[in-house]
């Protein structure tokens, strides 16, 4: 299952909408690592130093400019539609942008620029003012929510993608929660995750690992290994066909002890919590009060670790997050990342879930998560 030039086309004529509707002449998309660019284009710049831009107006064909010519070959046949090019450097981009829109007689009009989302905003100076001097009648705009409010509501295609990608991760975690054992390195137990991921089919992946999770955060490896007694804690992220998918499970290295299974149980029953609490117009916030509520009622509130989750899609994460205080309501066909985390100093910790999509019927997990600590 991959995107196709039916559903781009969709998506621009929504973009197209947006845009009517907040005055704007033309949209410029801009990503270095984040997917704006490659949800309007089918793109993605993957290399270190790559960037590209979208120019999109109400009458013409989009345009796509990338920095590097050496990936002309690639971006033209990601890209569904045919007018893309190359510019060679950051302030060539935003010359020929400029050029661009200078040629369609916008350089006097109203111009959105989409360079991130909530999470991150990666326009660089040197384009930016490149735009400002070349275009200096025009108005600028902020747009990135216009992209990001569609982004955040996924199609059936999008959901198909997300399934195929949290199998991926469901593999990768498996084959490291295997290989734990006392004495095993980090190193290896994260290689081995990768290596299952690599093997399964995705292009990108991120794992994160505790040893200790009694004591650590999950974070990068180190070169320590597994100590008897104590809980594995594991972060899995793949990227499969562009969408991301995150799965956070726990393992106990030998028989665990009952505190570690009841710190474990907890987090599990709050994860569940929190999904049962999706309700299509509920605010966000009655997701993570239901997670935290669980907590409390277990004894843990002095121990959670982190927020509840986030979305997720072609990036990781993505908008929303998912926190007590959300006001934000939920809507069918969300994605979001629920993971409720509690470490107990000395005694155990647990981080337990996983992707689920809101559909239109509920809420639907669409990973393997146990309910037991194994």
């Amino acid at each position: 299952m991959t995107i196709s030039r039916e559903e781009y086309v969709v998506r621009l004529n929504r973009i197209r909408q947006a845009m009517e509707g907040e005055g704007l002449d033309a949209l410029l998309v801009y990503s270095w690592k984040r997917g704006q660019v490659r949800y309007v284009s089918g793109y993605t710049p993957n290399y270190i130093a790559n960037a590209a831009m979208v120019v999109i107006t109400q009458g013409r064909d989009p345009t796509l400019i990338i920095r590097f010519p050496f990936d002309l070959e690639r971006a033209r046949s990601m890209c569904w539609f045919a007018d893309v090019r190359a510019s060679g450097d950051m302030s060539a981009l935003g010359r020929d942008a400029a050029a661009r829109l200078h040629n369609l007689h916008l350089d006097e009009g109203r111009i959105g620029l989409v360079s991130g989302d909530g999470t991150m905003d990666e326009l660089p100076y040197t384009l930016y003012r490149q735009l400002r001097n070349d275009l200096p009648q025009a108005v600028f705009s902020d747009a990135r929510s216009l992209a990001m409010d569609l982004r955040l509501i996924k199609s059936p295609s999008e959901f198909a993608l997300l399934k195929q990608s949290a199998r991926v991760a469901d593999a990768a975690v498996e084959a490291a929660g295997e290989a734990v054992a006392p004495g095993v390195s980090e190193y290896d137990l994260v290689s081995i995750a990768e290596a299952a991921a690599r093997s399964a089919g995705a292009d990108s992946y991120l794992v994160a690992i505790a040893s200790r999770g009694s004591r650590e955060l999950i974070g990068p490896p180190e070169n320590k290994a597994v100590e008897p007694g104590s809980t594995v804690i594991l972060e899995v992220a793949v990227q499969v066909d562009g969408y991301w998918t995150q799965v956070a499970r726990t393992f106990a290295v030998d028989e665990p002890t009952a505190e570690q299974r009841a710190i474990y149980e907890a987090a599990y029953r709050a994860y569940a919590a929190a999904v049962d609490a999706i309700c299509l117009t509920a605010p966000l916030g009655a997701v993570g009060r239901a997670a935290h509520a669980v907590l409390e009622d277990a004894g843990y509130s002095d121990y959670v670790e982190h927020d509840v989750g986030h979305g997720i899609g072609l990036d990781l994460p993505e908008p929303p997050s998912v926190g007590v205080n959300v006001e934000r309501p939920i809507q069918a066909r969300l994605v979001l990342v629920l993971h409720p985390a509690v470490r107990v100093p000395g005694v155990g910790g647990a981080f337990v879930g996983g992707t689920v999509l809101v559909t239109d019927d509920g809420p639907r997990a669409i990973h393997e998560i146990p309910e037991r600590l194994i």
